[in-house]
């Protein structure tokens, strides 16, 4: 090393040490005021400015230009996400906050040096915008993330011992024992998504909550990256490719908040995703040869992440198998990778439980009726991409649509086989349609790179930040006000003696979109409703048994806080069955404590000719309506019984003329 290197790192040293002291000031004196990481940037973004002009003139002694200050801000917002991820995952990993900036710093200073040095020295990139993009898409997804909450379902449950019985006492998860024997009950009962499921697991078990919201905010940037690089020959559109999926992903997607970044909705479809997209780009590169042991071993995981995935992939990559079957001698390794795809896709659909899933035993009148109303609430994307093709048919562009259709005829395969899984499946679940759409969403993003002038798609560009920046605040909005009635629950939950938690419901109607980002952007810890997976006033409840034995209670029930302080008022509250504020639940006090057996609406009733058309659709024709035993259940709420079942669907609702109930 010379001695100007020498001098150079000594002034950049000298330089840091400056930087460093202040804006660890600055986070130490804000911090006991505010959040850690709202302290730890306004702290940051204070000593940037300093830094910049230190670096500029006496570090590097280069001077001062636009470009630079760009190159510099590119490196230090690399140099930002890397610290506030590291400064959350030391917090999380226990370290005092008033401490945590510390072993950030020994990580995150010699990476700085490295990209600083390249900003202030050399030429900016013509792609730093993409990269830039991306960062910011990070860091907005990480400070989304780290609000995340658990629910009471699927994060419960998957904290104990999976049992076929749910009847059975829970188990805890001890160890790696434990957690194999749990999976393998789950791969024989439930579905054949073993891999994912198994990490999921573990992480809910075995690692501290902020150390998945990292990773899963990593794994975000990198898929979107993934689908830009897989959408894009010409390395100047991935801007605008990234620009597109991620505002197809956080706002037009149907169920984003079930898939991409919340909760458990990751390991199926976030991770599975970014590992089949590493793959197929892997398999399209020159150099493959060099990685054929990981990649065989890459193939049959992504293989076994996810039927509705690995079905139609693998399909796909049967008929490029019959197509290139004379040139198959020069593709062995393709072939070889994509035959192990198709055994983890096996390996996950021999799953004795996996058919189940997809509503086994359903009507074919009942498939077609789900399958239209995921064609028309769930399906977006497809519909999108249709309008493409159809508007490149109509402008007589039919060399362009042959050669799109030729080029692109594998994942069209594929979306094809995906959009039937989703719609005869027999389930209206919005996640249902994810890949299908996902697909779609690649192969539009295709079509308008190709269609699209230079000019058009840095005014789409500017028209997706714009519309994403709209979106995220009040979905942030609604992130914190999760956080905080989790918060306000756990509370409760950790009083020695309680049993009975007053859980803070949201008003639905006082505001339209705050209600509208509530369903499409956050998991809510808690739900009550008819279509719920998990009904949070039945103590017998798998789920709420498993919150129960993780808060030390004997028993838990939930119920919202406008019910539980109805009842603590007024005496003579719930004498009729009422609604609940939302129109969610109904509640009936009940003259003793006995046991319900059924509970069932008699219908008045009602003339279909009269309806809209997709009333009549939907109409139900019988007289009485049985509510499944578990929308109901005698709840015991300041000494008294009350009968809580749930709200029916509209067509039954708009029915009710009393109620019959068998003890």
């Amino acid at each position: 090393m010379n001695n100007e290197r020498v001098r150079e790192i000594s002034r950049f040293v000298m330089v840091g040490v400056l930087a460093t002291a202040l804006h660890y000031a600055i986070y130490y004196v804000l911090l006991p005021y505010m959040s850690h990481n709202v302290a730890f940037t306004v702290g940051y973004l204070v000593s940037f400015l300093c830094n910049y002009g230190l670096s500029s003139k006496f570090t590097f002694r280069v001077g001062t230009s636009l470009q630079r200050f760009v190159g510099f801000g590119l490196s230090h917002a690399t140099n930002y996400f890397i610290q506030i991820i590291l400064l959350n995952l030391f917090i999380g990993l226990g370290v005092l906050e008033f401490l945590a900036p510390l072993p950030v710093y020994a990580v995150a200073v010699p990476v700085n040096y490295l990209m600083v040095r390249s900003a202030l020295t050399r030429r900016s990139r013509e792609n730093d915008g993409y990269w830039l993009f991306l960062m910011v898409v990070g860091f907005a997804m990480l400070w989304l993330n780290l609000m995340d909450v658990p629910t009471l379902s699927d994060d419960m449950i998957y904290r104990f011992a999976w049992q076929t019985d749910e009847t059975a006492p829970v188990e805890t998860i001890d160890g790696v024992g434990d957690l194999l024997r749990s999976q393998w009950t789950h791969y024989l009962s439930v579905n054949g998504r073993l891999l994912p499921h198994l990490l999921a697991q573990a992480f809910l078990v075995f690692v501290p909550p902020v150390v998945l919201q990292v990773l899963n905010t990593l794994l975000f940037v990198l898929m979107i990256h993934l689908c830009a690089t897989w959408t894009c020959k010409d390395i100047a559109d991935r801007l605008f490719a990234a620009a597109l999926t991620t505002l197809l992903l956080f706002v037009v997607f149907s169920g984003f908040r079930t898939t991409m970044v919340w909760g458990l909705g990751t390991f199926n479809y976030l991770w599975p995703t970014v590992a089949v997209l590493t793959l197929l780009l892997a398999l399209s590169r020159t150099d493959v040869k060099k990685r054929r042991y990981a990649l065989l071993l890459l193939a049959i995981i992504a293989g076994w992440t996810h039927e509705a995935m690995s079905l139609p992939v693998s399909i796909a990559f049967a008929v490029w198998i019959t197509v290139h079957r004379k040139k198959l001698h020069n593709h062995r390794l393709t072939l070889a990778c994509m035959l192990l795809f198709m055994v983890g896709m096996v390996l996950c659909m021999l799953s004795p439980g996996i058919w189940n899933r997809a509503g086994e035993g359903m009507s074919v009148t009942s498939r077609i009726v789900n399958g239209v109303l995921n064609g028309v609430t769930n399906v977006r994307v497809t519909w999108m991409l249709a309008i493409a093709l159809l508007v490149m048919w109509r402008q007589k562009d039919i060399v362009s649509l042959r050669s799109h259709l030729s080029t692109h005829r594998y994942e069209y395969i594929a979306l094809v086989v995906a959009l039937a899984i989703a719609l005869l499946c027999g389930t209206t679940l919005e996640r249902v349609a994810f890949y299908a759409e996902f697909i779609a969403m690649l192969l539009l993003t295709r079509i308008l790179l190709s269609a699209m002038s230079k000019r058009a798609k840095q005014w789409l560009i500017c028209v997706c930040c714009v519309i994403m920046l709209l979106a995220y605040f009040p979905a942030y909005m609604v992130r914190a006000e999760n956080a905080d009635n989790w918060q306000k629950a756990e509370q409760q939950m950790l009083e020695h003696d309680r049993e009975l938690i007053a859980v803070h419901m949201p008003q639905k109607g006082e505001n339209k979109l705050m209600d509208f980002f509530r369903e499409h952007y956050v998991n809510s810890s808690f739900t009550f409703g008819f279509y719920c997976s998990y009904m949070g006033f039945d103590a017998k409840d798998i789920n709420m048994r498993c919150a129960a034995r993780l808060y030390g209670k004997k028993r838990l029930t939930f119920l919202p806080d406008d019910v539980v302080e109805r009842i603590a008022s007024d005496s003579t509250a719930y004498t009729d069955y009422e609604l609940d504020h939302n129109k969610d639940l109904y509640v009936w006090r009940m003259d003793d404590d006995r046991q319900v057996k059924s509970l069932t609406f008699i219908l008045n009733e009602e003339d279909i000719s009269q309806l809209m058309p997709h009333q009549r659709l939907l109409a139900y024709k019988g007289d009485e309506y049985e509510l499944d035993d578990f929308n109901f259940e005698v709840v015991t709420v300041c000494g008294h019984p009350f009968l809580v079942f749930t709200k029916p669907t509209t067509n039954i609702y708009r029915r009710i003329g009393g109620l019959k109930i068998e003890y």
